[in-house]
């Protein structure tokens, strides 16, 4: 019996040949794993920069329901430009729309009353959910800036820091002590706030109810 064998150079360039595409197999992997390691890397940066913007409108937005509460904490001052001419108590609802004006919220035109809001019906969209919180002039303007009452001031602009001011709107709601009846005059108030991060997108809204004491 005759044994053959292949010549020892054709050999060694068959070695040589399954050698490379070996390498190159390994290559392509190396490839894929750093391009899907870099995807990952980038996707958990913007969703750590969206935790933070979002965290950043949370809190502008929780400023601005403490801001509201000092509004209607603060006694009512003589004339001025930004000051509620009208108390906030329990029994008054001096100052807010009536169920006869045809806007649920008071604008912008009247610097006394802004943002006052009253109670819809049942089954109609409530007033803070139909307000346009973007709106700063014109006759959709009806929210409050931060501070346009108390004073307070609040930083913007720059990356670090929300994109705008936060705003809130205030409605009038029903409120009735344990043995009162409904024909006893009681409110309380609904404050909705809204908080702008970094990215004016970034947007997160907050509500509170809130009586005042006499």
């Amino acid at each position: 019996m005759i044994s053959r064998s292949l010549p020892a150079q054709l050999q060694t360039h068959r070695q040589r040949g399954i050698s490379l595409i070996i390498v190159l197999i390994l290559l392509i992997a190396s490839v894929f794993l750093g391009a899907s390691a870099a995807v990952i890397a980038l996707q958990a940066e913007k969703a750590s920069r969206g935790d933070r913007d979002r965290q950043l409108a949370f809190e502008a937005a929780e400023a601005a329901l403490v801001d509201a509460q000092r509004d209607i904490d603060r006694a009512p001052a003589a004339g001025g430009l930004n000051n509620r001419s009208a108390p906030f108590t329990p029994t008054s609802t001096i100052g807010f729309p009536s169920a006869d004006q045809s806007a649920s919220c008071i604008g912008i035109s009247n610097k006394q009353s802004l943002g006052l809001c009253q109670r819809q019906a049942m089954g109609l969209k409530p007033a803070w959910l139909a307000a346009d919180f973007s709106a700063i002039t014109g006759a959709n303007a009806v929210s409050v800036p931060y501070g346009f009452y108390t004073g307070q001031l609040f930083p913007t602009g720059s990356s670090a820091l929300p994109l705008k001011v936060p705003r809130y709107l205030i409605e009038l709601m029903p409120y009735n002590l344990p043995g009162q009846t409904a024909q006893i005059p009681n409110f309380s108030y609904r404050i909705t706030a809204i908080g702008f991060g970094s990215n004016e997108s970034t947007q997160v809204v907050l509500q509170a109810f809130y009586r005042k004491e006499e």
